[in-house]
Formats: C-alpha cells, sequence, structure tokens
C-alpha cells in the first residue's frame, strides 16, 4: 500500500504528512504548498484532475487520503478537458456529500482506493463526555448538554438536506446553520449576533460540530482546531460540542493545552 495524501488548507495535510513520511502529497494549487512538506510532493492545479491522475499513478499510488479545505472551483474557463469539465460540473451543482461521493465514485473507478483520515491519523478524537469536567458548575454542564441534545437533533433532522456539519444554538434559540461559507465564518456571522442581543445573564450560544446521517465519512469528516476555538471564545460561544468518534480535532496536544489554560468547553457526545 503506497499512500498519497491530497492537501488541501490548514494544518491538518501538515499533521498527516508528519506522522507518513513515505507519504506522497499532492498540493492543490493556492491551498498548500510544497515547501510545507518534507514529503515528496507535487502540485496540481483544481480545475485538472486527469493530471492527478497522471501523477498518482506515476508514483505508484495505490490510496488516497484526502484532507484540508478546499472551495469549491468557481472559475471554469480554464477548464479544457471534456471529461474534467463534466466531473467539476457535477461537483459544483450540487450538496456537499453528493460532491464527495462524486469525488470518491472517480477515484475508485481509476484505481485508487479511498482511506478515511482517521483510519491512519493517531491522536484526533475527544473521548465521550467532558474535558475537563470538574472545571465547570453542574448548572453550566446541563446548558451544554440541554443545548447538545437540541443540536444534535436539528443536525440530524436537516442531514437529507445535505447542507452544513455544524450548528450554533442556545436554548432552542437558532443562531446559524453552516453553509457554503464555512464554520469559521459562520461563527463571525454568530459572534456579530450573539453580541448584539447579548443577555449577560446566559452563558453563550454553543457550536455542535458533528457528522451528518449518512454523510461519506472517508472523505469528510468534520474538523476543528484551534483557529476554531479561538474565534468561538473572541465572538462569545461558551463551548463546543463535538463526536468522540466522527469530529476530527486538528493537532489535539495542542488544542488540550490551550483549552486547559482558557478553561474552554469541550464535550464530546
Amino acid at each position: 500500500m503506497k499512500i498519497a495524501i491530497i492537501a488541501g488548507g490548514g494544518n491538518f495535510p501538515i499533521q498527516i504528512a508528519r506522522q507518513y513520511k513515505d507519504a506522497f502529497v499532492l498540493c492543490i494549487q493556492g491551498y498548500s504548498y510544497q515547501n510545507l512538506f518534507e514529503n515528496k510532493s507535487e502540485t496540481v492545479s483544481l480545475l485538472e484532475p486527469l493530471h492527478w491522475l497522471t501523477i498518482l499513478k506515476n508514483n505508484n499510488i495505490t490510496h488516497i487520503v484526502m484532507a484540508g479545505k478546499i472551495n469549491r472551483p468557481s472559475n471554469l474557463n480554464n477548464i479544457s478537458n471534456e471529461k474534467a469539465n463534466e466531473l467539476i460540473n457535477q461537483i459544483i451543482s450540487v450538496g456537499d456529500n453528493a460532491a464527495l461521493n462524486y469525488i470518491e465514485e472517480f477515484f475508485n473507478k481509476n484505481g485508487f482506493k479511498i482511506l478515511p483520515v482517521n483510519s491512519i491519523l493517531k491522536d484526533c478524537f475527544f473521548s465521550k463526555g467532558f474535558y475537563m469536567e470538574d472545571s465547570f458548575s453542574q448548572k453550566f454542564k446541563d446548558f451544554v448538554l440541554k443545548n447538545a441534545k437540541f443540536g444534535a437533533k436539528l443536525l440530524n433532522t436537516i442531514s437529507k438536506f445535505d447542507v452544513g456539519q455544524s450548528v450554533v444554538v442556545n436554548n432552542k434559540l437558532v443562531y446559524a446553520i453552516e453553509g457554503l461559507e464555512g464554520t469559521n465564518s459562520m461563527i463571525d456571522r454568530v459572534g456579530v449576533l450573539y453580541n448584539q442581543n447579548k443577555n449577560h445573564e446566559d452563558f453563550g450560544p454553543v457550536l455542535i460540530k458533528i457528522p451528518k446521517i449518512g454523510q461519506n465519512l472517508n472523505l469528510d469528516l468534520p474538523v476543528i482546531g484551534l483557529e476554531t476555538i479561538k474565534k468561538c471564545q473572541l465572538s462569545g460561544l461558551s463551548s463546543i460540542v463535538v463526536s468522540s468518534t466522527g469530529t476530527l480535532i486538528v493537532e489535539l496536544n495542542k488544542v488540550i493545552d490551550y483549552i486547559k489554560k482558557n478553561k474552554f468547553c469541550i464535550y464530546a457526545i
């Protein structure tokens, strides 16, 4: 088995590559950069998926891990290949999970197997329950549990519409459902809303980020890292609810150090 990491933006692909020095890295132009990796690597355009196949085959790749943020392509004028144009048009016209299913089918048909990130990455989940449970009052923990239950139910209900992996709620008030803007931009939006209408007697909204029902877990487990946690604190959110088996944590040790120091609440269901 020879693994290639298809690297989007952020630290997650770098973390995986550090653990797998023999993995080949395919950097997506504009999202990741070869100088960030010690591994053998090449850079490709998001608009040339057939070129990806050539490079992967030339490097004897058998298995693929996809990691990091990649936005849907918007400028389609530079696509010259008809098959590439067909694939990309399929991807941009459907929801996230359907798009990922197209991508997985594309790679499978061309002889590559997709590996879920958690099958190769060590230490990437929070254990079930509150982290640093003794640091929080029972009243606050009851508040988080109540919102976790409500938020998870909301996400499970809207899963059939193939929309975002996260919501922000506060005592059954829905501040936001993640759309195409992504989690961090959604949190920015919540921060504005919350700070305009802040009730100083409440704890602050709760971010729930867990896999959708029926989600393609090989390609798109929800991810949080330090940037998301810092943004939540800055925006007035009180806590984050994750899945103990389905929400990947980028650089878990750094995240743990930060939440210990800042007494920020993470609850895993």
